[in-house]
């Protein structure tokens, strides 16, 4: 594999655009540093063509709009393995849009792959066993290690030539259109990633305590998030939701009592021992009442609809020999069990973005519905 062109500088930005602009395909992949800080971010583009590679790094660039035109381009294929992260994480930094989307994992699960994962299929099919280590690396630190940046270049360099094995697969066995569907579907329909936001209720297991409690973990909570933001690390690294939970639980007086809890460690109790005694003493002065967490409960109809689409893509799965999920996805599913069709014209709108699996899938979808309003 030869050496990835560095993007960091105006000259090179413009350079790489010159290039990728003439091809019709371009293989996609980015970094994020979400277990090292408090605000994730894309820490470094990596883009391929059939020819070249190029680590592009956005720390350096202030308008990444010309990129974004790329990608939003229909006659230019964007190729991503799972790149349902990778484009929200790239509507949220840069507000892109994207067009043309072939996904190698999309294709995988619509060929009954048993393995989904990148490294196993680029093992399987070029016998090259890709490192792993740097997976949870800190992608956001710089200078970036000439290793990291190796491993980098790897999961771009290798998309083209695995969608070049996966597509006369998907040609033969006719299913290569509902995957470019969902690939235009994915970059429509996903939103931006959104960024982190305090909330009691992403704690795990506060849904279990009592109101009282509750409102002691929504404080600590609180606390939590001041501590993180200024470290700029994630919360769960100042410490855990288990540490959050047990101590809402056992509201201690002194600050010994934090020694004896198992989830915290001497030197976190050092650390932030003094300022959690004092948001707990601040919430017995003035404990505050949470809010019920809103939830969609789904109506007896609604999960009728869900079970009938459910049992249906179960057996038609079986019957072409794929998993249901390449059958329709389960977003689509839920999406289609919340709505109540009166006639088929209302179930092809509801499926507009996936024009071709209504016409393979709609009179059975229809009928399969049809079936729980009897």
């Amino acid at each position: 594999m030869p050496d990835a062109s560095i993007v960091n500088t105006s000259e090179t930005y413009q350079q790489m655009l010159a290039h990728l602009i003439a091809q019709p395909t371009i293989a996609v992949d980015t970094e994020s540093n979400s277990l090292h800080a408090y605000h994730e971010r894309v820490c470094l583009i990596q883009l391929s063509s059939s020819e070249r590679d190029f680590l592009l790094d956005p720390f350096v660039f202030s308008d990444l709009s010309e990129l974004g035109g790329l990608f939003d381009r229909a006659d230019i294929q964007k190729v991503f393995h799972a790149g349902d992260y990778d484009i929200t994480c790239l509507k949220r930094d840069f507000n892109m849009s994207f067009h043309n989307i072939f996904d190698t994992m999309l294709a995988a699960t619509a060929l009954a792959e048993p393995n989904l994962g990148f490294a196993a299929l680029v093992e399987k099919y070029f016998d090259i066993t890709l490192e792993k280590k740097y997976q949870r690396a800190n992608w956001g630190e710089r200078p970036l290690k000439e290793e990291m940046l190796r491993y980098a270049q790897y999961d771009s360099h290798y998309l083209i030539p695995l969608r070049d094995v996966l597509q006369p697969q998907l040609e033969e066995k006719n299913r290569l259109f509902l995957v470019l569907e969902d690939g235009e579907a994915m970059a429509h329909l996903l939103k931006p990633l959104e960024p982190h936001k305090e909330d009691v209720w992403r704690v795990r297991g506060a849904q279990d305590l009592t109101p009282e409690a509750l409102s002691l973990l929504d404080a600590l909570n609180h606390t939590r998030e001041i501590i993180a933001s200024k470290r700029d690390v994630p919360p769960f690294k100042v410490f855990s939701d288990r540490a959050l939970t047990e101590i809402a639980q056992t509201q201690p007086h002194y600050i010994q009592e934090l020694s004896l809890l198992p989830s915290l460690s001497e030197s976190q109790v050092r650390r932030y021992g003094a300022a959690l005694m004092q948001t707990i003493e601040a919430w017995r002065a003035n404990p505050k009442k949470i809010n019920p967490r809103k939830n969609h409960y789904l109506s007896e109809k609604e999960i009728q609809r869900r079970d009938a689409l459910s049992i249906w893509r179960k057996q038609a799965g079986l019957e072409e020999g794929v998993p249901s999920n390449a059958i329709i996805s389960r977003d689509l599913l839920e999406c289609l069990a919340r709505q109540e069709f009166l006639d088929r014209a209302e179930l092809k709108q509801a499926m507009r973005h996936f024009p071709h699996r209504f016409e393979r899938y709609g009179e059975a979808i229809f009928q399969a519905l049809e079936r729980t309003e009897k």
